[in-house]
């Protein structure tokens, strides 16, 4: 096939994008609302939760019974734009498996955006 000047426009192997590594002040971000849940402190959660998000929150407190957990597993993580999704495990009794994602606000904080709680539930995100 002649080849008509937009090989951008070929469909073929497309280049594999460079990966994007969790800016470490994500991690912490994390770190933080994830203890003051397992702490049963729901004022630091909120503190950290856009005010679309207090529903989610309030699900979320719900879920994690407070001093039951003393670990948290991330096993999964994504970016969409500024965003970033993290799927975390508390073992413990009972066990907690849920996402969440973290935006920056225009203060530059890291705030929870939206969670779902996936205990017992089996979907793309569930391991």
């Amino acid at each position: 096939m002649a080849d008509l000047g937009f090989r951008e426009n070929v469909m073929g192997p497309q280049p594999i994008g460079k990966i994007v590594e969790q800016p470490p002040e994500v991690r912490e971000a994390a770190d933080h609302f994830i203890h003051a849940l397992m702490r049963g402190d729901i004022d630091a959660a909120k503190a950290m939760t856009e005010p679309q998000a207090y529903d989610d929150l309030k699900t979320l407190a719900a879920a994690i019974a407070p001093e039951r957990h003393d670990k948290i597993e991330y096993i999964g993580g994504a970016r969409i734009a500024r965003h970033f999704f993290l799927k975390v495990r508390l073992p413990g009794t009972p066990p907690v498996k849920f996402q969440f994602r973290l935006g920056q606000n225009p203060a530059g904080e890291w705030t929870m955006r939206e969670a779902n709680d996936l205990t017992g539930r089996r979907s793309a995100w569930s391991r």
